[in-house]
């Protein structure tokens, strides 16, 4: 028997689909996905499972006069979920979600848990992150399960990792940035559609860190930001990945600057079409996390 697979037989594991994990998870994964919804035109897919990236992406551009919407997870699909993982015999659950700041699901997700104390432990971390480095950890809460902590130790060590996780994110268009209101719900003001951005946001804070106005100095802006982020710190502590938001052939072209300049090598994750909804078609980023010293 491996050392805490006790543990991971009681505690369940789940993320929020924002997280972008189902395009590195396997499907013997003990990692469950808390599906958001999302709805183009008529009709309504749960995030990730049975709309792809790559789908979704396409349909935006196609119809780019149909603004998607999103939804978080409903309070009963949660009380189902949690339901069926007590019959299933877990007793605690450690939940890692997209950012309150974004989104109303941790909110959702705490309410539910409340409701529930009496059945089930569930400890929900509020990762103040989106796209892989939210994803990032549910992976760390599985790593340290299986190496014997208890649900408790592992929701206050991710508490204590939130400060210590950014994303780096340009886009070449504001467009559905402004329709969406993501800019508001975030809390940032942007006057004007024709800038390229590049943004930082940590533990629930969007910093704008550049401004351009062509697709090649948005890309040397980003990797400017990411090269800026990592100097200078222990390469082994980071955890660093690629992602972007449709546009392949744009990432491919940012993550061969990026590799020049840093030599980095990062193959790209798609953004889910939730976060797609909110960031458009064209952007690309990188997730910087920096482990906790053991």
């Amino acid at each position: 028997m491996a050392i805490g697979s006790y543990a991971l037989y009681r505690c369940a594991i789940l993320s929020t689909s924002t997280g972008s994990l189902d395009s590195i998870l396997d499907r013997n994964s003990p990692i469950q996905i808390l599906r958001l919804t999302v709805h183009t035109g008529s009709h309504s897919y749960a995030d990730g499972l049975d709309l792809e990236p790559e789908r979704f992406y396409q349909w935006m551009a196609q119809h780019p006069d149909t603004p998607p919407t999103t939804e978080p997870p409903s309070a009963q699909s949660l009380r189902n979920m949690f339901h069926y993982l007590h019959e299933q015999g877990y007793r605690e659950a450690v939940i890692t979600t997209l950012s309150s700041r974004l989104s109303t699901s941790a909110a959702i997700i705490r309410r539910v848990a409340a409701e529930m104390a009496d059945m089930m432990a569930i400890y929900v971390v509020d990762t103040g992150l989106a796209c892989m480095p939210e994803g990032f950890f549910a992976l760390e809460a599985l790593r340290l399960l299986q190496a014997g902590k208890t649900a408790a130790e592992v929701a206050d060590y991710l508490e204590q990792l939130k400060p210590r996780g950014e994303l780096l994110i340009g886009l070449s268009s504001l467009r559905q940035a402004a329709i969406s209101g993501g800019f508001k719900r975030a809390g940032i003001a942007v006057s004007n559609l024709a800038v390229k951005p590049v943004f930082r946001f940590s533990n629930n804070q969007l910093t704008m860190l550049n401004d351009t106005y062509d697709n090649n100095a948005l890309l040397d802006a980003t990797v400017a930001a990411v090269a800026g982020r990592i100097e200078g710190r222990d390469r082994s502590g980071l955890v660093v990945g690629g992602m972007y938001g449709g546009n392949l052939d744009l990432y491919r072209q940012f993550a061969h600057k990026l590799h020049q300049k840093t030599g980095l090598h990062l193959q790209g994750i798609p953004i889910t079409p939730v976060m797609g909804a909110y960031i458009g078609t064209d952007a690309i980023g990188v997730g910087i996390i920096e482990r906790l010293p053991e």
